[in-house]
């Protein structure tokens, strides 16, 4: 800061008081979270699992949240619930893995840390490590993380049209995580985006961006439709497309299953998931 001087000196006393200040306020900020977690958990409406929570927070702090990362599959369950502001029965919601999508159509810049301009650029299996740093690629799976308690973290994109068409497949190096090409992801890709906060089951909150919650119950309609899908897993695809879809109808009737409001979905796909929402009944995992 140059010479010891009345001037450089007053800069310095400045920047220790703001400083103090600073850590003062976190510190109230930090404890002030703490008895809200507590009071969270003792109302018991803390139902994400820790670690969905702290990958969230994660992303969150990369700005990759509903912008180039999304939550799909059975997690962005806990966002419409907490929208609608009921439980749905943990059978629905039971699940070992999260399944990102990337939207690669958003520009994409992640810096490396505090590492100068030009560094390797950070990749989501280094995110990943920010929540838990026993997550590593599946190098059988190379979409795949999994840490040492078994949760798996899979990154997906839509399959490019046309299918030969070369995308990008990596957000960082080539020790990243290469997203799978999943046909049809276009439809939640174009989806409005649906944000939520959640309550992790330590108490403490964080950020979901997912589809539509309508988009959501289209899709997985779609998927428990499809010939070639796993008979169990397509069981469960209706029965969470189902369970959106009521959440939809019961709680949340600003959202509504128009065509204007889901044009990103071709009309067979509409149609047909019209019919199963025509004539909804409770769905299981509702009281």
């Amino acid at each position: 800061m140059g010479p010891r001087t009345q001037e450089t000196e007053k800069i310095y006393a400045d920047f220790k008081l703001a400083k103090q200040k600073v850590q003062e306020r976190l510190a109230s900020f930090k404890e002030r979270l703490k008895e809200q977690a507590r009071f969270c958990k003792a109302a018991a409406i803390q139902s994400v699992p820790r670690i969905v929570t702290g990958i969230l927070r994660v992303l969150d702090q990369y700005q990759l949240l509903g912008k180039n990362i999304t939550v799909i599959g059975t997690n962005a369950i806990y966002a419409y619930e907490a929208a609608a502001g009921v439980f749905v029965d943990s059978p629905i919601l039971a699940t070992r893995d999260m399944d990102i999508l990337w939207d690669i159509r958003s520009r994409l810049r992640l810096a490396a840390g505090d590492d100068d301009e030009g560094s390797e650029t950070t990749g989501i299996i280094d995110i990943l490590r920010k929540a838990d740093r026993s997550f590593e690629r599946v190098k059988s799976q190379g979409f795949r993380a999994i840490n040492k308690d078994g949760f798996m973290v899979d990154l997906v994109k839509p399959e490019p049209k046309p299918i030969i068409k070369k995308e990008r497949q990596r957000m960082g190096g080539d020790m990243d995580l290469k997203a799978v090409q999943i046909r049809n992801l276009q439809w939640l890709v174009s989806s409005p985006k649906f944000s939520q906060i959640v309550i992790g089951d330590d108490g403490y909150p964080a950020a979901m961006f997912c589809p539509n919650p309508r988009s959501f119950a289209l899709h997985k309609i779609w998927l428990s439709e499809q010939p070639d899908r796993d008979p169990i897993i397509k069981k469960r695809d209706r029965h969470q497309g189902i369970a959106a879809a009521y959440l939809v109808r019961r709680y949340l009737p600003q959202h509504k299953f128009t065509a204007s409001e889901l044009r990103m979905f071709p009309k067979r796909v509409l149609n047909v998931a019209r019919a199963e929402i025509s004539n909804l009944e409770t769905p299981a995992g509702f009281d």
